[in-house]
């Protein structure tokens, strides 16, 4: 029989993080604000918003990601019809003017078939919403990509991978993009129907729509400006540089006392 006047031995019901060798997870040195090495860029912004100069800063500037893949991979329907792309043509490995799941499935091939370190970069401009992506019980090659794109790698590393996806149209980012997304580039203006589409999605930014509808404000100062949302830092900053929100701060507001951001026709 249990005697009474013995003390029970707690039970430790605390959940501890598994330990994890940094080196196969392969995510690369942080470089704070922006996303690490591995990730997902949702870029959306219309024509002449500054897709392909943003695309050309963040994969050819040795300030960015330069020099953190072995091979850069460009797949646009409109690569060779946009003066911008000129050096991201000439200078990355491989540039398909048409996308295929054949071809994807090629790709994925290679790499993990790559027995070497480094990391690949895949690129897809503006051939979202041109592809019928929804299939009945079927998930398209590129979702299914998104889907586990961290894990994908050899036997010795996994994420090995960085995408950047860029659209005219934040709709064409379906769930799975949308779950799996490092961060966000918005650029340009958009109408007030899809700017309110980006707030019920995005509302975490902020807290709530009203806010997040304020940060999208307060981002665009300057013609070229451009709203970045941080999902890995949990920020939202004017270009890279100008703090706007952060879940640990809150809003970080420069409006002069006194004034309201220009929120006509976006409250509701």
């Amino acid at each position: 029989m249990e005697n009474p006047k013995k003390p029970k031995k707690e039970i430790d019901l605390e959940i501890y993080p598994v330990k994890v060798d940094k080196k196969r997870l392969n995510e690369g040195d942080s470089k704070y604000p922006l996303s690490n090495s591995t990730h997902l860029h949702l870029i959306v912004g219309r024509v002449k918003a500054g897709k392909s100069t943003l695309l050309n800063s963040l994969y050819m500037s040795k300030r960015f990601f330069a020099k953190d893949f072995k091979v850069k991979i460009l797949i646009s329907t409109t690569a060779h019809n946009d003066a911008v792309n000129k050096y991201m043509i000439e200078e990355f490995d491989f540039v398909f003017d048409s996308y295929s799941d054949e071809l994807m499935d090629e790709i994925l091939h290679m790499i993990e078939a790559d027995e070497e370190s480094g990391k690949y970069l895949i690129i897809f401009d503006d051939i979202i919403g041109s592809i019928n992506f929804k299939r009945t019980g079927k998930v398209d090659k590129i979702s299914e990509l998104v889907s586990h794109y961290r894990h994908i790698g050899n036997k010795d590393q996994e994420g090995r991978i960085a995408i950047a996806i860029a659209s005219q149209y934040f709709k064409y980012f379906n769930g799975i993009l949308r779950t799996n997304s490092s961060g966000y580039y918005i650029l340009g203006e958009f109408p007030e129907t899809e700017v309110k589409k980006m707030a019920e999605d995005l509302s975490y930014f902020g807290g709530s729509k009203k806010k997040f509808m304020e940060i999208f404000s307060q981002s665009r100062k300057n013609p070229h400006d451009f709203l970045y949302l941080s999902v890995e830092h949990l920020e939202a900053r004017r270009n890279h540089t100008e703090l706007l929100w952060s879940k640990e701060k809150g809003m970080i507001s420069d409006i002069a006392e006194g004034e309201e951001p220009d929120l006509e026709g976006l409250e509701n």
